[in-house]
């Protein structure tokens, strides 16, 4: 009886022992250990240092591994996987999400983020993800409006802001190439080298070789103009250099037209008469010592001439008369800004000269 009361202990204890064995959860071997040492690679950096990642401010890090090229971002994938417009029909709701997916784009690849512009079919939406992108690529420094209303009146919202990019002719010419064509392409381009003539003409006048060639021609006379506003000397020695004949007048009267050759003062209207401003330094006005601030022009002659009334004349057609060619002269009938009614006007001879503006 002992014995079996002892075996019996003995096959209980040997049950209980089984049961938490299989039971017992913190009994069981780990089966999916997570490793003590480090990764053998280390995580990529979330923030788009490649073409074709965007700005992730939540991504989970992932091991850098050889995968295929990535499609250029888009709006529908620029915050993640899904349309981040997704169910928003609130149109300011949807502008400001606009809006911050851009500013995040123009911080990664351009080319991406300009290609999920065309994604946007809404002019509005477009325009404003146009303005992010360039708002944060010149850091805030834009324009005046108006010049910026000028040229969006006159080649489209894609060309109005591409013209913004002048100053960084890498970023200019992709997105001339990318978001705009025909006239408004031409219109970045000539802005462009208009900023880049000055600091590096032959790469200036080489963005006019990706325009046909009918816009070619155009598009010199443009950036030597541009140029003559600024530094009128360097402009006119390009133009000297050109071989052809015809092509180098072209150039010459070209950068007349903002450097023309003249006498060297600004004029404005005032009661019917046009009145002399400005003296430019070293000009012919200027050295004459002849001509003042104030003096009202009465008649003006080509050379010797017969003098023609002044008087009521469109400011446009005074200031034709005033300029010319180089070493002619132009006769002025002047009233002083004192002078009294009775008082006859004086005659000045001046020859004119090639203005030069240096900035």
């Amino acid at each position: 009886m002992k014995t079996k009361l002892t075996f019996g202990l003995m096959l209980t204890v040997a049950v209980l022992a089984v049961i938490v064995t299989v039971f017992h959860p913190w009994s069981q071997p780990n089966r999916n250990p997570e490793p003590i040492a480090q990764p053998e690679v280390e995580p990529a950096t979330t923030v788009a240092e490649t073409a074709s990642e965007p700005v992730h401010t939540a991504a989970r890090p992932q091991p850098i591994q050889n995968s295929p090229p990535k499609q250029p971002a888009s709006v529908e994938n620029v915050a993640g996987s899904s349309d981040p417009l997704a169910g928003i029909t609130n149109k300011l709701e949807r502008l400001n999400r606009i809006r911050q997916t851009f500013v995040a784009l123009a911080a990664g690849n351009p080319t991406n983020a300009m290609r999920a512009v065309k994604d946007l079919t809404d002019g509005t939406e477009r325009e404003t993800a146009l303005l992010a992108l360039v708002t944060q690529w010149t850091q805030g420094h834009l324009s005046p409006a108006q010049d910026r209303a000028h040229y969006i009146a006159n080649y489209g919202v894609e060309a109005g802001l591409g013209v913004e990019l002048a100053s960084n002719p890498e970023l200019a010419v992709l997105w001339a190439n990318e978001l705009t064509e025909g006239a408004g392409r031409a219109a970045v381009l000539r802005r462009t080298a208009a900023a880049l003539v000055g600091s590096d003409p032959a790469a200036a006048f080489a963005l006019g070789e990706q325009l046909p060639g009918e816009e070619q021609q155009n598009f010199l006379h443009a950036v030597l103009a541009s140029w003559a506003s600024s530094d009128t000397d360097a402009a006119l020695k390009y133009a000297d250099q050109l071989q052809d004949p015809s092509e180098r007048d072209g150039a010459i009267a070209a950068i007349r037209t903002t450097a023309p050759v003249g006498i060297g003062a600004s004029l404005s209207v005032q009661d019917g008469y046009a009145v002399i401003g400005q003296l430019f330094p070293g000009t012919p006005a200027e050295l004459s010592g002849q001509i003042h601030s104030g003096d009202r022009i009465v008649a003006l002659a080509q050379g010797d001439g017969a003098f023609v009334d002044a008087r009521g004349l469109p400011l446009k057609d005074i200031v034709d008369m005033i300029h010319g060619a180089p070493n002619t002269t132009v006769q002025l009938q002047l009233l002083g800004a004192d002078a009294g009614p009775e008082t006859p006007p004086h005659t000045v001879s001046i020859l004119r000269n090639q203005l030069k503006f240096k900035r």
